[in-house]
């Protein structure tokens, strides 16, 4: 029987076209740190395509949460998301072992900065939530870019951290200017947006998830600032 057996509790649509799916993980021992991602593997998927039946997500929960485990996903068309979309409560799938570029970092006396886009904000969430319900001390800022806002998963989770935690700062920003309504930033992380809320490059550990164009714009912001690649963190999605 495989390991890590986990099973699904429960799944929803949390922006356009984007669904979070959460997984029952009580039975299992499972540690991992806030910002990494994992393999989620189906075990009896009714629809089938070249690319298998595991897919790799980040963990979008807290550790803190034993009994669960939060994954979101784009509902692009392949067989994995048919399966998704179709599970039935109680299905059972394995997770493998955490993974990745982005835990986050140990020094609490090192603000955290986040340049992400997309459906890179899943790890981000982990980060957050941990930081904010473990009530650590760390200083964060979260810039999270996307074409409107319809299409920003878990948008109102860090607007109530952000109401609840003075220490966590979040710069929202569209590209879509017909929005009139919306209250925050519009176009895309540059240099000046992320000098009005940062003045000294050279001490928060960097976080840039996203799409590989993205990750490479904001890389090369910082790079020009000479922060070093040693609080550099990145992971392209997509």
């Amino acid at each position: 029987m495989p390991d890590n057996i986990i099973y699904l509790k429960d799944k929803k649509m949390i922006a356009e076209n984007t669904m979070a799916i959460l997984f029952d993980r009580s039975d299992i021992h499972y540690d991992y740190e806030p910002g990494l991602y994992a393999e989620l593997t189906l075990l009896e998927p009714v629809y089938h395509d070249e690319l298998g039946n595991s897919r790799f997500f980040s963990i979008a929960n807290s550790p803190a949460k034993k009994e669960d485990l939060l994954f979101a996903t784009r509902l692009v068309e392949s067989a994995f998301n048919k399966n998704l979309k179709e599970l039935p409560i109680g299905t059972s799938a394995t997770i493998g072992p955490p993974m990745g570029n982005t835990p986050l970092h140990k020094d609490i006396t090192k603000p955290g900065v986040f340049l992400i886009g997309g459906i890179g904000i899943t790890p981000v969430r982990c980060i957050v939530e941990y930081v904010t319900e473990e009530k650590l001390p760390y200083k964060l800022f979260l810039f999270y870019s996307s074409r409107n806002s319809g299409l920003m998963a878990f948008f109102d989770d860090f607007k109530n951290w952000a109401e609840i935690n003075d220490n966590f700062t979040f710069i929202p920003t569209i590209d879509d200017t017909n929005e009139k309504d919306w209250k925050y930033e519009y176009g895309y992380i540059n240099e000046e947006m992320i000098s009005r809320h940062i003045k000294d490059y050279q001490q928060p550990i960097f976080y840039i998830v996203g799409p590989p164009d993205m990750v490479d714009s904001m890389e090369k912001i910082l790079t020009d600032k000479n922060v070093s690649s040693e609080n550099i963190r990145l992971e392209r999605f997509g």
